[in-house]
């Protein structure tokens, strides 16, 4: 089976960041949704959705599709596509994308595209990974591609039901030492020790020193593949002045809904500039008081003369 390494600066676009590839209307003249889907699937089993693909571009085009499939390496932030390998199906041969390998999309036109991915009943148990690529090509030169970055793609991930494990941590999570005001940003650093693709859901609750709750920041809509870990990006979009010392209490479920991993930090705030701004006007009253007073003091004393 032949392989080819992605570099990790791919991964951050393709996988860990949620879009199979960036979308430009202007440079790729294609966009699609959504750019991933996940399905659980018994063996002998299908499953039916469809992808939304608009040409943005300002011409007819040729689009060529294709299903490759990917596994991850382990303890890296790479994956690596694979070939076909012979008497072995792969998500490549499990998903049939209807319209064919290649059809004409009109300058504007917004087609709603149907697939299926049937799991055969062999299947084995656990994650299974593949990409669906639509690629933009001139009607009147077949063989150039019509610009640069055309080739867009829906992440698969399918899960065959069976014996394994889906697990996870968390290995840091901080927040700024100090804040003036929001928004507020988290980092989590998340494992996946399980044997499938993990996509961490749950939240972050913040309390403020007196233990009341000011904020909820959901975790959700990023997916870990199996052995691999992720820099996860949250943040508070909070509007009201901060003031003191700050808990944020973050909390993954598993699949079931309970608690799977937890973590906590710590962090303070203080409205610098709300404060030098009250300062400021305090002063400015009081130097305006003291100018009235003497003023009225004057006028006072030229009166009794």
């Amino acid at each position: 089976m032949r392989r080819y390494a992605v570099p990790a600066t791919l991964i951050s676009a393709l996988v860990f960041f949620g879009a199979a590839f960036p979308v430009d209307a202007a440079n790729t003249g294609l966009t699609i949704q959504p750019i991933k889907a996940s399905h659980t699937i018994e063996p002998g089993k299908s499953v039916e959705s469809s992808i939304l693909l608009t040409n943005a571009s300002d011409e007819d085009i040729n689009v060529d599709v294709k299903v490759e499939d990917f596994i991850p390496l382990a303890g890296a932030d790479s994956i690596q596509f694979v070939s076909r390998a012979p008497g072995v199906t792969t998500v490549r041969d499990w998903v049939a994308v209807q319209g064919g390998s290649s059809f004409v999309f009109k300058k504007g036109e917004t087609r709603r595209i149907p697939y299926t991915i049937t799991a055969p009943a062999d299947a084995e148990p656990g994650s299974h990974f593949g990409v669906a690529f639509f690629k933009a090509t001139r009607l009147d030169d077949a063989g150039a591609q019509l610009k640069v970055g055309t080739q867009v793609g829906m992440l698969i991930f399918v899960t065959v039901p069976g014996d394994f494990r889906q697990e996870g941590r968390i290995l840091d999570f901080t927040a700024p030492g100090f804040v003036q005001t929001g928004p507020v940003g988290f980092s989590m650093s998340f494992e996946n020790t399980g044997t499938v693709h993990f996509e961490p859901k749950g939240k972050i609750t913040i309390r403020n020193m007196f233990g009341n709750e000011v904020g909820v920041v959901p975790i959700e809509g990023n997916v870990v593949l199996p052995t691999g870990k992720r820099e996860l990006k949250f943040q508070w979009d909070t509007s009201g002045i901060l003031l003191g010392a700050y808990t944020a209490d973050a909390s993954v479920l598993d699949g079931e809904g309970n608690e799977l991993t937890s973590d906590s930090v710590t962090f303070y705030a203080f409205p610098v500039w709300y404060s030098l701004g009250f300062i400021v006007s305090v002063l400015v009253l009081f130097w305006l008081f003291l100018f009235i007073k003497r003023r009225v003091r004057v006028s006072i004393s030229l009166g009794n003369q």
